[in-house]
């Protein structure tokens, strides 16, 4: 992948994420303490940062790094999975409730499963 490439991927990701937040750029700048102007600039794939400025957008948006490198296709790939776990999840805890009524069992706390050792 090449630097432009780079970029344009940052800065979608970049957009897409201050938009999920509800952020315009300006909002984002105030946080920040970037200018308005240079995160458009960034958005668009025109420049880059510094690992000063990358600091402080992870700050304001509460983000992993990893979370500006993620290609768009992975990205949504990831979000079409969310509603299945979600659905796993929920499976789980009903099994675990119906296993607690059928054996009259109290059920364990996933931490208390994790500090028994095997012997």
């Amino acid at each position: 992948m090449a630097g432009a490439e780079i970029r344009r991927l940052f800065g979608k990701n970049l957009k897409r994420i201050r938009l999920q937040q509800g952020l315009s750029q300006f909002q984002l700048s105030i946080r920040t303490g970037l200018t308005h102007n240079f995160i458009n600039d960034i958005e668009k794939g025109d420049k880059w940062l510094s690992s000063e400025s990358f600091g402080k957008l992870i700050s304001a948006l509460n983000v992993a790094p990893h979370c500006f490198f993620i290609s768009e296709r992975k990205s949504k790939l990831a979000g079409s999975v969310d509603p299945y776990l979600l659905d796993f999840s929920d499976s789980l805890q009903k099994m675990a409730h119906e296993l607690q009524q059928r054996y009259g069992t109290e059920l364990a706390e996933p931490a208390d499963i994790a500090d028994k050792t095997v012997e």
